[in-house]
């Protein structure tokens, strides 16, 4: 019998999708996300921060929503990746599986894509893990009533040090329309002290 608790079973579910999803999203749990998202190898990851993606371009880097992402890239050169439209209850996520070891700027932008919308924002929050040796975690921008982030930006160190080493995970979660939480679940290398989070309101 499915577990009503995560929605295995949606016709004998007793908790909305909704609710569902944020459980899923407080909790880190991705049991319900299909394993099939996209993948972004270091070329796809490129090519949108080169300057005017192309609609190709930001296809091949847009997370899928309801689904685990990927992303392969090693972070040679600047990097980034598009989150989709923030429909409501909305949850997904991205794993990075390359080793981003490189003082390179790696973008998630919370609109751009196609579907996004030019209204996207990521909401007032703190995003990141605090260390006190490194500027791992940041508040956004803006104010509760009015996020005005619409972009993170994680720069490692050239050095096997980073915060957010491979099998870090990140989660998003839309509270409201074209809203996006962000939770951060790091696996660090050696010290874990280095890397940076900024974020852009334009």
């Amino acid at each position: 019998m499915a577990n009503p608790m995560y929605g295995q079973n949606k016709a004998d579910d007793n908790i909305d999708s909704v609710s569902s999803n944020l459980l899923d999203y407080l909790s880190g749990y991705q049991g319900n996300l299909l394993l099939n998202g996209i993948t972004i190898d270091e070329t796809a990851s490129a090519a949108v921060v080169a300057g005017g993606a192309s609609a190709a371009e930001i296809i091949a880097t847009r997370l899928a929503p309801g689904c685990v992402n990927y992303n392969t890239a090693v972070a040679t050169g600047a990097g980034g990746m598009y989150l989709p439209k923030a429909n409501k209850g909305t949850h997904l996520a991205v794993e990075i599986v390359g080793d981003w070891d490189e003082a390179t700027a790696q973008t998630i932008f919370a609109r751009g894509a196609a579907d996004a919308g030019s209204s996207t924002v990521f909401a007032k929050q703190v995003v990141g893990v605090p260390n006190g040796a490194t500027g791992t975690s940041i508040e956004t921008l803006g104010t509760a009533a009015v996020p005005t982030s619409i972009k993170l930006i994680w720069t490692p160190a050239a050095a096997n040090t980073n915060q957010w080493g491979p099998g870090t995970v990140i989660h998003f979660y839309a509270p409201a329309e074209d809203v996006w939480l962000v939770s951060v679940y790091p696996i660090s290398e050696g010290s874990g002290a280095t890397g940076a989070l900024t974020t852009s309101a334009s």
